[in-house]
């Protein structure tokens, strides 16, 4: 990665952890390191490497406007059941409430460190916005975009492989 990454500055390369919550907890301290004065940081998943700039754009725009953590988001368009260990539905919320949560998540520096300072007793959580619910903080949301799809399935690789071939990314 620090070949790939050679001719861009500044560019630091961190290890991650065991799991996600360590792998940024690295990652934000060496940023901290490296700039300490910094108010604002966004966590993104490599795995959405399509999402346009306007994304990250928004969040930024948002702890701008005060908020101490934003998430992109978008609607639902599948009903989703709730299912209980047996296999049977156990439920099934409205979707009109639900949405689908992308990257990057925006914090300000001492929210993020306020979240991770829970993550051990916190239990299995699957993004930094979550660890933030458990303390009982606001998560604000701004739109996400299509494109910030995360690639991790065949089909997955499919729709990358077809935005790969449009030549001007949407605004």
């Amino acid at each position: 990665m620090r070949a790939v990454l050679a001719d861009l500055d500044p560019v630091e390369v961190v290890a991650g952890g065991a799991d996600r919550v360590e792998s940024v907890a690295l990652a934000l301290d060496a940023a901290l390191n490296r700039y300490p004065g910094i108010e604002f940081v966004l966590v993104h998943d490599a795995a959405r490497a399509f999402t346009p700039t306007v994304v990250p754009q928004a969040v930024v725009r948002a702890l701008k406007d005060g908020a101490r953590a934003v998430i992109p988001v978008l609607p639902m368009a599948d009903t989703v059941k709730q299912v209980d260990a047996g296999g049977r539905v156990a439920g099934t919320p409205n979707r009109a409430d639900l949405r689908i949560v992308q990257t990057p998540q925006g914090f300000t520096v001492d929210m993020l460190r306020r979240a991770h300072s829970t993550a051990a007793e916190a239990g299995v959580i699957t993004d930094d916005a979550g660890l933030v619910e458990y303390l009982g903080e606001p998560v604000d949301t701004v739109p996400g975009h299509a494109w910030a799809l995360k690639v991790t399935t065949p089909v997955d690789v499919m729709i990358a492989e077809r935005i790969l071939a449009v030549e001007e990314p949407p605004a």
